[in-house]
């Protein structure tokens, strides 16, 4: 019998947007008649060309394709449809080689250029083991994480709710992508719907400075809401660790959030007990604040402002009220936009913590013009008599709220008397980055 060679090639290109792939398809048959491309034939070894993070057995049991299977080119085709609708491969092409019946395939491909770490939100019934045995099922590669786009979630989500239904619990599986702002990235998000977890105890192993008691106190929040692993970690990075913050343990931690069903369910239906573990580190103090970039004020007028002194714990609370402080110096000079871009160095041998401030000044802003709706022509004079801050004067911010506090509330404590009614007032400023101009508009009501 004569040899045969056959190339067949397949490109994709997918395009990208909410619930939206598009594929363009080609299909060359070479080198082989009609006829012939048609006859089937036994497959005998697959190979894969241009794998990075995918192992050939993985992306083959993904496939369908089997050794020793009799195949046409239909068969080929589905396989590779299948692999590209998966979201694991950006290109993929494909060539076989024939040889008395018998086929080699080999697939080019170019994988994916990202995929996101999948986070199981509340499946609090399944160990991570036994939900990853339970996708696998159905997505043989597996490994904690699925791509952006593709078939792939829609796999996983379906397999999880399989595995509800096996063991008898309502609710439905959704999945979405996610930012974790904590984490600085996203991730697919996959929660039950449709069922109440309540949050029956917590626990938070590690807890020695603030007392567990004290950190439970501090999370009735949580106490009250249904479980859901996002928020319970929200909750101890942005509510329980600036407690650890004020204390000067600027490097304490919160590890992430596990939850068991609880164990007495009369006490406490359907529920759950959470734990969240926290590594609490040391107290640092204060050693010094190193500026960059200003020009407007001195190193020695910033860190005067900042009012953090050198062996003092370093009370991240302070810290805070001290760049608020150092904002409003600038502010008072017209530097509206003033900006800092911090980071730390810390020294374990001696628990102190240098802070690091780059100064992103901005432009310098000037008195535009004070405008006054709402009132008579004579009231507006009586009211611009009181503004002493003139047209093209350094725009001093704190000057507004002194005004507020007293010629603006002597004026309103006047026209209440003139007109024997209390009028309501908003007071807005309005900044030209163009012009570097501020005009200050104060509209009665």
């Amino acid at each position: 019998m004569r040899n045969t060679s056959s190339y067949y090639s397949l490109i994709r290109h997918w395009a990208k947007s909410i619930g939206l792939a598009s594929a363009i398809l080609t299909l060359l048959f070479l080198s082989a008649p009609p006829c012939r491309a048609q006859k089937q034939a036994t497959l005998r070894r697959v190979e894969f060309v241009g794998l990075k993070k995918l192992t050939s057995q993985q992306v083959l049991d993904a496939s369908g394709l089997k050794v020793g299977d009799t195949f046409t080119p239909e068969v080929i085709d589905a396989a590779a449809e299948k692999l590209m609708q998966s979201g694991w491969f950006k290109k993929l092409g494909y060539k076989v080689r024939s040889v008395n019946d018998e086929a080699t395939i080999i697939f080019e491909v170019e994988e994916a250029s990202r995929n996101l770490s999948v986070v199981f939100e509340n499946f609090v019934w399944f160990s991570e083991a036994e939900i990853a045995r339970t996708i696998r099922q159905d997505v043989p590669f597996f490994d904690g994480t699925a791509p952006e786009a593709g078939t792939t979630t829609d796999k996983i989500a379906a397999a999880l709710q399989r595995l509800l239904s096996q063991k008898k619990i309502a609710g439905r599986v959704e999945h979405m992508p996610y930012v974790d702002l904590a984490k600085g990235k996203q991730e697919i998000l996959f929660t039950v719907e449709g069922v109440k977890i309540p949050v029956c105890s917590l626990h938070f192993p590690g807890a020695t400075v603030i007392s567990e008691d004290d950190l439970i106190k501090a999370s009735q929040a949580l106490l009250k809401s249904d479980y859901s692993r996002k928020d319970a970690r929200g909750f101890a990075n942005y509510t329980l660790f600036p407690l650890y913050r004020h204390l000067g343990l600027l490097r304490a931690q919160f590890q992430e959030p596990t939850a068991a069903v609880e164990e007495s369910p009369s006490r406490c239906a359907g529920g759950v007990a959470v734990t969240i573990p926290v590594e609490e580190g040391v107290v640092y103090s204060w050693d010094a604040a190193d500026w960059s970039g200003n020009q407007a004020l001195s190193k020695e007028d910033l860190t005067v402002a900042l009012g953090m002194q050198a062996g003092e714990v370093a009370d991240g609370t302070k810290i805070d009220k001290g760049l608020k402080d150092v904002r409003k110096a600038y502010g008072r000079r017209g530097y509206l936009a003033a900006s800092f871009k911090e980071s730390t160095e810390f020294d374990d041998a001696t628990k102190r913590v240098t802070y690091r401030f780059n100064v992103a000044e901005g432009a310098r802003y000037f008195m535009g013009n004070l405008i006054v709706n709402g009132l008579p022509d004579e009231e507006v004079e009586r009211m611009k008599a009181k503004w002493t801050l003139g047209n093209n004067a350094v725009f001093d911010e704190s000057y507004i709220d002194s005004f507020r506090q007293t010629a603006l509330r002597e004026y309103m404590t006047g026209l209440a008397q003139r007109t024997g009614s209390r009028a309501r007032f908003e007071l807005e400023i309005k900044p030209n980055a163009q012009k570097q101009t501020v005009d200050v508009i104060i509209t009665f009501k």
